[in-house]
C-alpha cells in the first residue's frame, strides 16, 4: 500500500476516494475518524488515501485530473 494523498479536507478526500473507486481501485481513507478531535490535533495533513502499489500511477492521474478541474461541473450538467 502506498499513500497518494495527504490533506485535511474531509469532503475532498471522500470525493477523491469515490473517483478512484469508480475506476476500480481499492482505496483506503485513513484519519477520517480523527475529524472529531480537530480541536486537539494539528489541523493539517491528518487524512491520507492509500492504494495498492500497482494502482499508484492511476490514482495520481485521477488526483491530477481533479486538480485540473476535469471533474468539475459546468452549466450544462
Amino acid at each position: 500500500m502506498i499513500s497518494v494523498y495527504q490533506g485535511s479536507d474531509y469532503f475532498e478526500a471522500q470525493l477523491l476516494k469515490g473517483l478512484m473507486e469508480q475506476e476500480g481501485l481499492q482505496v483506503f481513507l485513513q484519519g477520517a475518524a480523527l475529524q472529531g478531535g480537530l480541536g486537539d490535533l494539528p489541523a493539517l495533513g491528518h487524512l491520507s488515501i492509500t492504494v495498492n502499489d500497482a494502482d499508484q500511477r492511476r490514482a495520481e492521474e485521477i488526483i491530477a485530473a481533479y486538480e485540473k478541474g476535469d471533474y468539475s461541473l459546468d452549466g450544462d450538467d
